[in-house]
């Protein structure tokens, strides 16, 4: 839809409302829709300033434009020794047989999050004459997923 009106797009250092000065003009155009994008270009390139979309001498909107997202940041990366080495999948192993140096956490599969346990609450809860790669059905991660998962071994800190 063309029309005779020029819609133009200009960046002010402060409000036009509150004593700013116009810095630049953008784009001048007598097309609404050309000015839109270059009004979403302005408001994408010109960070903390004033915004103005104007229609003659109406002014449609007046915006101050946001500063930038700030960057993702990058995942967590393990360092140092694994505290939990050892996979334990041997079926002699129970509460009672694991020797008393040895931690237990469980590595969930699918989402790769290693919890510690408790292994005297769980020999408490479930026996100690459990053996324990018995209990992996059971366990359920924080991501939802059940049975999925694998206990691991390591060693307490002298």
């Amino acid at each position: 839809m063309e029309t005779n009106h020029t819609f133009r797009v200009e960046v002010w250092d402060d409000p036009p409302d509150g004593g700013g000065s116009i810095i630049e003009v953008i784009a001048s155009s007598s097309s609404f829709t050309v000015s839109s994008a270059a009004l979403k270009a302005a408001i994408r390139e010109r960070p903390g300033k004033y915004i103005v979309h104007m229609n003659g001498r109406n002014r449609m909107t007046c915006e101050l434009a946001p500063d930038p997202p700030e960057p993702l940041k990058p995942p967590k990366v393990r360092t140092g020794p694994d505290p939990y080495p050892e996979v334990l999948n041997d079926p002699q192993y129970t509460f009672a047989s694991l020797p008393e140096w040895k931690t237990l956490a469980i590595r969930c599969k699918s989402c790769d999050r290693v919890a510690p346990v408790d292994r005297w609450e769980m020999a408490r809860q479930h026996g100690k004459q459990t053996v324990i790669t018995s209990l992996l059905p059971k366990l359920r991660c924080e991501c939802g997923v059940k049975g999925n998962s694998e206990w691991r071994m390591g060693m307490m800190p002298r």
